[in-house]
């Protein structure tokens, strides 16, 4: 029964999610080549190759037996500092992008007026993904090294989580309000779907601190939205306001 929940949920995860987030990143890189403006160029880049990143994540994610199997008679460290690798890569670099999103969000208000205090409470949003990483770090120790110690103990005590909630509530509350101000209708379309994709990261998060039924299909639910986002954003910067070979010039 056991084997039957890992495959259904792999299938899910792994199969549906990665395919869709490929697409993504394979549409993003396309469209980029077409793209003149350079704010869509750049979003381009940053979607296809966060699409890449979270793909490959996705494989390993829950899975850490997998990068173990990667390594052979040295898969214990190597595929533990594999598989933080690959969280901390991900992970950070999302946090990255919500970043230069909300800064963007605001040097396209000719006003450039401030989001949700952002200019003055970004160090605190870059403190609560920092400190999230180091607790992810030490936690990790503490799980599968067995390191017992002050340090150890109190990461998993306070654990990554709630940190990286925090500062994803507070990117999410200033990507809405940003959206609703810009005139740009084209970049309000891609920051709503990126706006929904932080929100279902966020699901996952607090969906970590708490305790729901383990129904494999709606655990897997939240992954799959996840990279249908991905791919919602890829298609807003598509043009679509195409030249016919037949339409009469103006």
């Amino acid at each position: 029964m056991s084997n039957e929940i890992s495959i259904t949920t792999l299938i899910l995860e792994i199969a549906i999610s990665d395919i869709i987030l490929l697409y993504a990143a394979y549409i993003s890189f396309v469209v980029r080549r077409g793209l003149t403006v350079p704010l869509y160029r750049s979003r381009a880049l940053w979607l296809g190759t966060s699409a890449i990143l979270w793909g490959v994540f996705f494989i390993f994610f829950d899975n850490i037996n997998a990068a173990y199997a990667l390594f052979g008679s040295y898969h214990l460290v190597a595929g533990t500092v594999f598989y933080v690798a690959i969280f901390l890569l991900t992970v950070f670099a999302f946090f990255v992008w919500i970043d230069r999103t909300v800064d963007t969000l605001i040097r396209l208000d000719f006003r450039r007026k401030n989001i949700l205090g952002w200019k003055k409470v970004r160090p605190l949003y870059w403190l609560c993904a920092v400190l999230g990483f180091i607790f992810y770090i030490f936690s990790t120790e503490y799980y599968v090294f067995s390191v017992v110690n002050y340090i150890t103990t109190f990461s998993v005590t306070a654990s990554s989580v709630p940190f990286l909630s925090i500062a994803l509530a507070y990117a999410l509350c200033a990507i809405i309000v940003g959206s609703i101000r810009t005139h740009d209708l084209t970049f309000r379309s891609h920051v709503k779907w990126f706006g929904l994709s932080v929100a279902t990261l966020l699901l996952l998060f607090v969906r970590d601190i708490v305790v729901l039924p383990n129904i494999p299909v709606l655990n897997a639910l939240p992954y799959i939205f996840f990279a249908y986002f991905y791919y919602r954003m890829a298609r807003s910067l598509v043009p679509v306001n195409k030249l016919r070979l037949n339409q009469p010039l103006q």
